[in-house]
């Protein structure tokens, strides 16, 4: 109870105090300051009246229940005077201050004086302004200078950005540049074998056509001496040219024919033309003329040249039964210079379409002053719009080396790559020439000829001839293949691995021919890459994992001139998983979706996954003792694996060296799958030399880099989306291209790969020009996949 009338006590001293207040602020008509002096005054009367409250209810807690209620009633009092005090004290402020106001009033200045005042007041306000603020040409300086820097920052910024992008563009002109310079280099290539006939051109070239020879005399034929066709000395052109030489006599003529020949069936001899044998003789209809090079050796040699006229006398009476169909055109006789000239026998009007004698000259001694007589030809060639040039199946000589085993050589692969290019740049024509050639070396091949042994599906070869591959008129040899003549025997000599059949060769072939009928639709062609990879499941499938690389040799022979080769390249094994994927996709038949499957999984068998790379393959002979035996088979050599043998046949993989190509070409083949392998970019990575190109092997012994593997790596860069690392591989590749729009193979010569050929001799790539990495090229720059369906992952 004591504590509730304490509680009352002091809620009425709060009365009491807002009473004061409220009274003393009605009494005052003050301003609003005024009130505000007011209301403050009231706050502190009221903080007094609480603290005396505060004070009376501290005491009275103190006290019995009597002494309470006493104190209570005293502290009442107390409060209560002590309110009237405050109340007092206020009101007392409040008067004088209302004093001072009044007082305030009185004193107020005239609106004359506050007007003085106040522009006195801004005039030291500006005159303080004009000490603190700039003169305003000092601004305005500081205002442009500020902006000039301004705009040089956005300049600089601006550059800067175009310069980028201005690299970025001359980058990609620079590459389309030199796309469009490969693209007719390589189209210049397949129509310049179809611009002339050559008689001859170099040495032991596939190229040359009447090739037999048939000495002409009067009296002596000892006068007239062999021709040296291998003379290096100054050649017009090329790296040789044809030496002729003459004894003089007195009354003696003699000279050379240069004849088509024939040749019988499995005869390797070729024989001259003697007349009888039909079927023998060159249709050159459309040709305007015979054109060719001599000089003399002192100048002033006088020689008669001529073409045509064979099994005529020179009355133009016939002397045998199958002569040519033209007789004898010259453009009589000619005194020679000690320099190079070029020489025109014209031909319009005359009937060529059969021609066993394409040139020849003969030498008068009389007119020679008797003496011995020496000069040189070179580039006899017949040019015009020759109908049998112009519809002659075709292949482009894969290298310009002066190499004898590859001066002659098309090679398969390279071909087959010159086509899928002209695929991605969409030129049709082009592409058609090519597998045109390969369904005319199919069909004439040796092999299936009336003596060839070969039955089944047909293939091709790893290599044919350059040039016109068609046998030529009279001779029984089916599709020309690739070789060279020896000097010393005068005989034709073939290559074993390039007269070979192999897994890739057929493959890429048949990959070419499928991409072909995906775009053009022709059932030709989808038709013969079945027949190829058919052939690759008979031959070279041995029931387990992968495919076999092939066969070497002659397979036109019941002989053992046919050599297995039973080891398995990973690089073959990549093609044929592509050529057989395309062909299930084509044909929807099983057989080639197991032979894709049976392919890709020797593959991933090859990937060595704690050092992320593939291995080239396996190697065709066991060593004495397997150090692991993994889910696929017995393994010899370091490779991760699970160690759980099976009844697979030994697998025993090639670690020689580490290849630039079955890292790269099975990105690209596997280029829907290839995440379980991206640690092999690391390994590809790694084997860039500084100029950013790529070598073969990774043990790049003598520096250098491989212009056709830096080639597929740009494209497949480009394909996994990686632009920086495709623009610096392609620009390393427009730097060394050649003037004629192709690569070179190699950027330095004697290019160490680590491979051997079939000889045992290493393969070693030159400086020479070579279609391949210019064919890689134009695919690169396309962003055209040849692997993947229509050539677009």
């Amino acid at each position: 109870m004591g504590e509730k009338v304490s509680m009352r006590s002091f809620k009425h001293v709060i009365a009491a105090l807002f009473t004061a207040c409220l009274l003393a602020a009605s009494l005052l008509n003050v301003e609003a300051s005024e009130a505000g002096a007011l209301k403050n005054a009231g706050a502190k009367g009221f903080a007094n009246g609480a603290s005396a409250a505060g004070t009376l209810l501290a005491a009275g807690s103190s006290k019995t229940e009597s002494a309470k209620k006493a104190g209570s009633s005293d502290a009442a009092k107390k409060g209560k005077e002590n309110t009237e005090k405050a109340g007092e004290g206020t009101k007392k402020k409040t008067e004088e201050k209302a004093k001072t106001t009044e007082k305030a009033k009185t004193t107020e200045k005239t609106p004359e004086a506050k007007t003085a005042e106040k522009t006195g007041k801004k005039a030291e306000e500006k005159t303080t302004s004009e000490k603190t603020e700039k003169k305003p040409e000092v601004k305005a300086a500081e205002k442009k200078a500020a902006e000039k820097k301004a705009a040089e920052k956005k300049a600089a910024e601006k550059k800067a950005e175009e310069k980028k992008t201005e690299v970025k563009e001359t980058t990609a002109s620079a590459i389309e540049k030199a796309k469009n310079n490969a693209l007719t280099a390589l189209s210049n290539r397949l129509s310049w074998s179809r611009g002339c006939v050559y008689v001859y051109r170099d040495y032991g070239l596939t190229k040359n056509h009447f090739t037999q020879r048939s000495k002409i005399f009067g009296k002596d034929k000892s006068l007239v001496k062999d021709m040296d066709e291998n003379c290096g000395k100054k050649p017009y052109s090329g790296t040789t040219c044809i030496r002729c030489e003459q004894t003089g006599s007195k009354k003696d003529w003699g000279g050379w024919m240069f004849l088509n020949g024939y040749l019988k069936e499995w005869d390797g001899t070729p024989k001259p033309n003697d007349g009888k044998k039909g079927g023998a003789g060159l249709d050159l209809s459309g040709a305007d003329a015979l054109r060719f090079y001599a000089r003399g050796k002192k100048g002033g040699e006088v020689v008669e040249f001529f073409t045509c006229g064979f099994g005529y006398d020179k009355n133009n009476k016939k002397t045998a039964d199958n002569p040519d169909s033209s007789t004898r055109k010259s453009i009589g006789q000619i005194k020679l210079t000690k320099d190079w000239k070029e020489y025109v026998i014209p031909l319009k009007g005359a009937d060529l379409s059969y021609i066993v004698c394409g040139f020849g000259y003969e030498l008068n001694s009389k007119l020679n002053g008797k003496k011995d007589t020496v000069f040189y030809l070179d580039e006899i060639r017949f040019t015009g719009k020759i109908r049998s040039a112009q519809a002659a199946p075709v292949l482009l000589r894969s290298s310009d080396s002066n190499n004898k085993r590859l001066q002659n050589t098309a090679f398969t692969e390279d071909n087959a790559l010159a086509a899928l290019a002209f695929l991605s740049a969409g030129k049709k024509k082009e592409a058609k020439e090519i597998l045109d050639a390969f369904l005319y070396a199919i069909q004439n091949d040796r092999a299936y000829g009336s003596a060839g042994s070969e039955n089944g599906p047909k293939c091709v070869r790893n290599a044919y001839s350059s040039g016109d591959i068609s046998a030529f008129p009279g001779w029984n040899s089916g599709t020309r293949l690739s070789g060279w003549y020896e000097e010393e025997s005068g005989k034709w000599v073939e290559d074993q691995h390039q007269v070979g059949c192999s897994t890739g060769s057929n493959a890429f072939a048949a990959l070419a021919l499928v991409q072909y009928y995906n775009a053009y639709g022709d059932k030709t062609y989808l038709e013969t890459a079945r027949s190829l990879m058919d052939w690759v499941l008979k031959k070279c499938f041995d029931h387990s994992l992968g495919f076999t690389e092939g066969f070497d040799g002659w397979k036109e022979s019941d002989t053992l001139d046919d050599y297995p080769l039973d080891n398995k390249p990973t690089k073959d094994n990549i093609i044929a998983y592509a050529a057989f994927s395309r062909l299930y996709e084509a044909t929807g038949e099983e057989k080639y979706l197991e032979a894709a499957e049976n392919a890709i999984r020797f593959i991933e068998m090859m990937y060595n996954e704690r050092k992320g790379r593939f291995i080239t393959g396996t190697l065709d002979e066991p060593l004495e003792e397997p150090q692991y035996v993994t889910t696929y088979g017995t393994w010899y050599g370091d490779l991760d694996g699970n160690l759980e043998e099976t009844e697979e046949d030994n697998f025993i993989p090639d670690k020689r060296i580490i290849a630039l190509n079955v890292q790269s070409l099975s990105a690209l083949a596997m280029w829907d799958s290839f995440e379980p392998y991206l640690k092999t970019m690391n390994t590809i990575e790694s084997m860039k030399v500084k100029k950013g190109g790529y070598p073969y092997n990774r043990n790049n012994k003598n520096g250098g880099w491989w212009a056709e593997g830096t080639a597929f790596t740009a494209l497949m860069y480009r394909v996994f989306g990686k632009e920086n690392k495709y623009e610096e591989a392609m620009k390393a590749l427009v730097a060394i291209q050649n003037s004629n729009g192709l690569f070179p193979a190699a950027t330095v010569n004697n290019f160490y790969t680590g491979l051997e050929l079939s000889d045992g001799s290493s393969l070693k790539l030159t400086k020479d020009t070579h279609i391949a990495p210019s064919a890689w090229f134009i695919m690169a720059a396309n962003g055209y996949n040849p692997f993947a369906p229509h050539g677009k992952p």
